[in-house]
C-alpha cells in the first residue's frame, strides 16, 4: 500500500478494534453485573459508551483529516471536500444519540430525556443545514472557471 494512504488504514483499525473491544466488553458476564451504585448503568454500558464513542471521534478525525488533505491537485475531489465535514458530524451525531441513551438512559429524568432528545435533534437540524450550505458551496465552486 501506498505510503500516502498508511494513515487510512491506521484510522481503520482503530476504529474496527474500538468496535470490537467495546462489543466483547460489553458482553462479558463480569462486566454486565458490576453496577455503578443504584444507578442502573453497569460497566458493560460504560465499556461500550466508551468504545463506540470512541471509534465515532475517530471516524470524525478520519473525515477531518481527509478533507484537509484534499488540494487542488485532487480535481473533482474538491467538489465533495466541503461535505465531508458537515456529512461525518452529522452520521456522529445521529450514531452518538442511541449509544449515549442505551449507556446513561437509565439515570435519565423522564424531563431530562426529553431536554436530550431536543438538543440532538437541534444538533441535526444544524448539521442539516450545515450540509446544503456545504454543497451549495461546493456546487458554486463548481461553476467557476
Amino acid at each position: 500500500m501506498n505510503e500516502r494512504w498508511m494513515w487510512v488504514m491506521r484510522y481503520v483499525i482503530v476504529i474496527v478494534l474500538a468496535l470490537a473491544l467495546a462489543w466483547v466488553l460489553g458482553d462479558m458476564a463480569l462486566f454486565k453485573t458490576m453496577r455503578f451504585g443504584k444507578t442502573g448503568v453497569t460497566a458493560a454500558r460504560l465499556a461500550q459508551l466508551l468504545g463506540y464513542g470512541g471509534a465515532m471521534v475517530v471516524f470524525w478525525l478520519f473525515a477531518q483529516r481527509a478533507a484537509e488533505l484534499i488540494g487542488p491537485e485532487h480535481g473533482r475531489l474538491l467538489l465533495v471536500k466541503p461535505m465531508i465535514l458537515p456529512l461525518a458530524t452529522l452520521a456522529v451525531i445521529a450514531m452518538a444519540h442511541p449509544v449515549v441513551l442505551r449507556s446513561l438512559g437509565s439515570m435519565m429524568t423522564k424531563s431530562f430525556r426529553q431536554g436530550y432528545n431536543w438538543v440532538f435533534i437541534a444538533a441535526l437540524v444544524a448539521c442539516a443545514a450545515w450540509l446544503v450550505v456545504a454543497v451549495l458551496s461546493g456546487a458554486g465552486r463548481a461553476r467557476r472557471p
